[in-house]
């Protein structure tokens, strides 16, 4: 293990010297660059010497002898160029939008001067709608563009690109590829969990509008400088302050207007954002110069503090669907000693730059972010916990983030940057805990199985009953048995008690006792008559474990309980009356008095029988017509006992809900259950990262090599079912008493890459050639064991891995309004590691499958085309088309070693996606811009995702062989995202009649075919041939339509900046379908009876089946 990670971090070092200081510039990550021609407008021939400064700004160029310029190293945002020489006129340029990775072209002719004045001409950047420095098809979504939208989160943004797929899991599909194949960078830090599981979906950041300045979504081709990614990047570059200006910005939002009317469809959401920045106010002005240093003096110093907290209940909240009885108190978030409310899903997120320049080429970045969330879980899976909320699932995380980023631009010719990061996440899951809600219990708090104690529920109460209490008077003599009970024998409680000294631990010992160790047998024993009925009552019959005398709350089984409610069964028999002439309540034959006589006002003989029959309620009952007995259903005639509920018969609603509850499988949880796995999970990823990258321009060759290199140290642990013992082999984890399934690992694996990339100019065309070299390296030694220890077999285990993989692109303009690109590219990501370290450690007869130390690299080849043509200087049309071929993906194989048959993950799958991409854009000249997509796309493969679950041989000999539709292919997608902006600098009108200005709304639609579902064989009129499968995803569901909308509107108010924000998600409340039941292929009912589809029951009616519903929120926003 030594010398091979000795021998590959040498190659390493000297592929970074010779990629550091063998090439150059062109921009930086988060940076894009300006650059252009500026010729003479009366012959066109170059302007040589001429000045291009970006306005207040000490950045700029001079035009060489062909009349070029370059301005590297540009962040993103909107600039002004001044253009000047001395036998020209001076022109300033304003809108010239600069965007991350991107070259911003800027060409201008200049007039030469008729006078000695001097004169500024005015010009407005045109938009450059080919990009044709651009061989990749990408979308840079800006600021400007993401305040106006009806987005909240990074996910809901992505919903708006061509290509791009998500599910209500959070999880985002780019072009047919898997979930978890998406890089997310920020600020140069990739975010993505590479442990996956609970980690991975959604990125774990979900940046909003304040804090970003620019998202890129590269969707193919992408730069070798990107990696571990196999179907797209998401490049997100924040805000940094203002060298000029302080802000403040301050945004509320709610959907709660304090009316259960309005309140309709409100989410129980709060939202608040903060954010602070500017030039420094300290250190430059006051601390330093209080020293007697000057350090700061003429330098650049800027910060910019963003804060956020989004409160919610969710799309679906436990409160519209639990009752009284049964709701979840609401916990608590300590801020700075401040109790703050919590709500079912709380994220909390801050993040702080500074940035530093000490020359104008020359910038440091410290960057920290901080994102936390605390959710109570509710989704499809977790339904079943309608009526326990308050234990269901507690899920946390923690992100945390430090960078420092440095880059300078050399000379001209030559810029570098050098992003050094740490970062560390953390999540968590834990059943709940109704005793303290939202916080999660530990498996040592959940009563191991055979420590459970139970009791028979004689009065059909839903709860325990001890016996009223005896006074040990008499001597204890004979034991009549346990089916002896009443006043006339005095036994206390029943016990079961494991004999653990026989030897069989299945042998139980049966006794009785009153709150001491002898049995009371005789008659007489006084005893406390708490309720004063006169009679001993024995109470519930008790499983005592413990042998205390009294029921442990704490030791009652709690693990998926949906026992049907108490109810009492049939009606009961009164019997006919007497008279007690001794008390006792019971009738005796010759000292009480029954009365038969044909006198029916005196008669007691109802029946007419000649004896006393009375209340005999031990089956089988007996009744005669004339004895009295209570109608429990009122229905007028006496009901035996037929072991089953029926309407009208007394029950105990243990979860309040009115209705009588079955318990069973396919129904609620009981109260204070947990569900079956009861899973406890927690993972924490420590990454040390450096990159180096370098840019040279060699003539019509721009350059870009780097190097980058990692350290992960992570850490897993998971237990499922923790109330069973665990008698497996050790694994060093918490608990090691617990759990039926227990996966312990951790590992300290490095990484790194070595990439170079040619982008050169031949003519017209732009040719883009790059290579990237991936490597890992993990420890051999810790391995070794692990094979032994878990069964897993003598082979080779490989202490490394690499790949090369080769990008190219082009880019054509084939006329000055149009363009053809193309790129091909090989793509490589490592595994999700829980895949390559699962352990083999369980409890119970049963496997899991287990994880490959040796899983090589998933690969994706794609090539892509397509045409860009700009209609006009505002409107551009792009057509493309991608295919895709994915190999080695991740899936389960039966591997025989050592002559053991184990599940394993194997490199074993294969999918295929091809689509065609239509997209119409608008943007700038006028009040209306927007953009409209059509997408006709499919994804095929062996399985949509990687299965988790053991499987027989059997079971993996019928795993398909063939292509199917995979769960997120979507065939056709229309997405448009229209704006009416109205700035508070014009005054328009309307056929002549003056409109208000200082507005925006903002119109989104997203329109989807319906996605793929595998019916089961009594699907109504599915054939199905004896022995075969019934073909996977054969079938469709619903289309999906969905309208969002955000308006807002400026005004000023005591000197005061505001905007009023209105925003409707779903505005006209459509009920989507997320889900259907395989049987019936329908959201609201799984009951199909013989092919005929029935009425759901409530438990069908799982909320999660539909996508969100439309919700209302109003907020302000001030800007100082």
């Amino acid at each position: 293990m030594l010398g091979s990670r000795r021998r590959l971090l040498s190659i390493f070092g000297v592929l970074a010297v010779l990629v550091v200081f063998g090439v150059g510039d062109a921009f930086a990550a988060a940076t894009g660059k300006i650059m252009g021609t500026v010729t003479d407008k009366s012959n066109g021939e170059p302007v040589i010497g001429a000045s291009v400064m970006v306005v207040g700004t000490d950045r700029g160029a001079m035009t060489d002898f062909d009349g070029k310029y370059v301005i590297p190293q540009m962040e993103p945002g909107e600039y002004t160029l001044r253009i000047t020489s001395i036998e020209y006129v001076t022109v300033e340029v304003t809108n010239v939008e600069v965007k991350a990775d991107i070259t911003t072209e800027v060409s201008q002719k200049v007039e030469s001067k008729t006078t000695e004045l001097d004169k500024v001409i005015t010009v407005k950047g045109k938009q450059d709608q080919l990009k044709i420095y651009e061989t990749s098809n990408q979308q840079t979504i800006t600021k400007e563009t993401i305040e106006h939208a009806p987005v909240t989160t990074v996910d809901e943004l992505l919903n708006q690109v061509s290509g791009v797929v998500s599910n209500t899991q959070g999880e985002v599909f780019i072009r047919g590829g898997r979930a978890g194949e998406v890089s997310y960078i920020v600020d140069g830090v990739p975010l993505n969990d590479p442990l996956g599981g609970l980690g991975q979906a959604g990125a774990q950041l979900s940046l909003v509008s304040g804090s970003i300045q620019e998202l890129q979504v590269i969707k193919d081709g992408f730069d070798p400088e990107y990696g571990d990614a196999l179907s797209g990047i998401v490049k997100i570059t924040t805000q940094t302050g203002s060298k000029d200006n302080t802000r403040i910005n301050i945004q509320y939002q709610t959907d709660d207007f304090g009316n259960k009317e309005l309140n309709k469809y409100s989410r129980n959401n709060d939202y608040i954002r903060i954010a602070l920045s500017g030039p420094d106010p300290f250190l430059k002005n006051k601390i330093f110069p209080a020293l007697g240093l000057k350090f700061l003096e003429d330098k650049e110093l800027t910060y910019y503090f963003y804060g956020e907290v989004d409160k919610s209940d969710g799309i679906f909240q436990y409160s519209s669907y639990d009752t009284p009885a049964t709701r979840r108190p609401t916990g608590f978030f300590n801020l700075f000693g401040i109790e703050i409310p919590e709500r079912l899903q709380n994220k909390y997120y801050y993040m702080a730059n500074l940035k530093f320049r000490p020359r104008q080429n020359l910038k440091f970045v410290l960057s920290y972010k901080n994102q936390q969330t605390k959710n109570t879980v509710f989704d499809r899976d977790r339904w079943e916990y309608r009526y326990s909320s308050s234990t269901a699932p507690v899920y946390e995380s923690n992100w945390n983030s430090l960078s420092l980023e440095i880059s300078q631009v050399v000379t001209k010719d030559m810029t570098y940057e050098a992003v050094f990061s740490y970062s560390e996440s953390g999540i968590s899951q834990k059943p709940g805990d109704p005793d303290h809600p939202g916080r999660g219990i530990d498996p040592s708090g959940i009563p191991l199985d055979y420590e459970w104690e139970d009791f028979q529920d004689n009065n059909k109460n839903g709860i325990y009953d001890p016996p009223e209490p005896l006074v040990n008077l008499f001597p204890d003599t004979v034991s009549f048995g346990t089916d002896f009970t009443g006043p006339a024998y005095t036994f206390g409680e029943w016990n079961e008690e494991q004999n653990i000294q026989g030897a069989s631990n299945d042998t139980l010992s049966d006794f009785r006792f009153n709150d001491n160790p002898y049995i009371d047998s005789y008659e007489g024993e006084p005893f406390i008559d708490l309720n004063g009925n006169g009679v001993w009552d024995q109470g519930d019959f008790l499983q005592d474990i413990n042998g205390n005398g009294i029921l442990d709350g704490y030791r009652i089984s709690h693990i998926n309980v949906s026992d049907p409610e108490p109810y009492l069964d049939g009606d009961s028999v009164i019997g006919e009356p007497f008279t007690d002439l001794n008390g006792n309540r019971i009738y005796d034959p010759g000292i009480d008095g029954f009365v038969r006589s044909a006198d029916t006002t005196i008669n007691q003989d109802y029946n007419h029988n000649g004896r006393h029959d009375g209340p005999d309620n031990t089956p089988p009952i007996l009744w005669t017509l004339g004895v009295p007995y209570e109608d429990r259903n009122g229905n007028g005639i006496f009901d035996v006992p037929n072991y089953r509920y029926d309407y009208g018969e007394p029950f105990t609603d243990l979860n309040g809900n009115g209705k009588y509850d079955l318990g069973g499988n396919d129904n609620f949880l009981s109260p204070l259950s947990f569900d079956e796995a009861a899973l406890w999970h927690y993972h924490n990823t420590k990454m040390l990262r450096g990159e180096i990258k370098v840019f040279r321009q060699f003539g019509s060759h721009e350059l870009k090599g780097g190097v980058a290199i990692y350290r992960r140290d992570f850490v897993y642990q998971e237990i499922e079912k923790p109330y069973i013992q665990y008698t497996g082999r050790p694994d060093g984890g918490p608990f090691p008493d617990r759990g039926a399934f227990r996966d312990m690992f951790a590992y300290q694996p490095w990484g790194g890459t070595v990439y170079f990339r040619d982008k050169m100019e031949y003519g017209s065309m732009i040719a883009s050639l790059g290579l990237r070299w991936d490597f890992f390296i993990q420890d051999m030694d810790d391995l070794i064991d692990v094979a032994r220890n878990d069964d897993l077999g003598s082979g080779v285990i490989l202490g490394d891995r690499q790949k090369f993989s080769p990008r190219i692109g082009f880019s054509y303009p084939i006329s000055d309004k149009a363009k053809v690109h193309f790129n091909y590219g090989h793509f490589y990501q490592l595994p999700s590691l829980t895949n390559m370290y699962a352990r083999n450690t369980t409890a119970v007869d049963a496997d899991k499958v287990i994880g490959n130390y040796n899983l090589d690299y998933k690969k994706t080849v794609q090539y892509s085309f397509g045409v860009k043509y700009a209609m006009s200087e505002y409107y551009s049309i792009d057509v493309s088309g991608y295919f895709k071929d994915e190999f080695d993906k991740i899936n389960r194989a039966l591997v025989t070693r050592d002559d053991l048959n184990r599940v394993q993950y194997q490199n074993s799958d294969y999918g295929r996606s091809r689509g065609f991409e239509l997209t119409v854009d608008k943007r700038g000249g006028g009040y209306i811009n927007g953009q409209l997509s059509y997408t006709y796309a499919y994804a095929f493969g062996k399985a949509s995702e990687a299965s988790h679950e053991w499987g027989t041989p059997l079971e993996l000999s019928r795993e398909p062989l063939s292509e199917h539709a995979l769960d997120h292919d979507v065939r056709h997608s229309l997405k448009s995202s229209i704006q009416v902006y109205i700035p508070s600098t014009v005054k328009p009108r309307l056929f002549g009649i003056s409109i208000p200005n200082g507005w925006s709304l903002m119109l989104e639609t997203f329109i989807e075919s319906g996605r793929p579902f595998t019916p089961d064989r009594s699907y109504p009129n599915v054939s199905t041939v004896v022995g075969e499968d019934i073909q996977a995803n054969s079938m469709r569901k619903p289309s999906v339509l969905l309208f969002d909308v955000k308006f807002t509107k400026d005004f000023n108010l005591v000197g005061l900046d505001l905007s009023y924000i209105l925003q409707v998600e779903n505005i006209f409340d459509n009920h989507n379908v997320d889900n259907v039941d395989p049987k019936t292929g329908r959201p609201d009912t799984k009951q199909n009876q013989s092919g005929v589809i029935k009425g759901g029951t409530e438990y069908d009616k799982n909320p999660y089946n539909w996508n969100y519903g439309r919700q209302i929120r109003m907020g302000l926003e001030l800007n100082l």
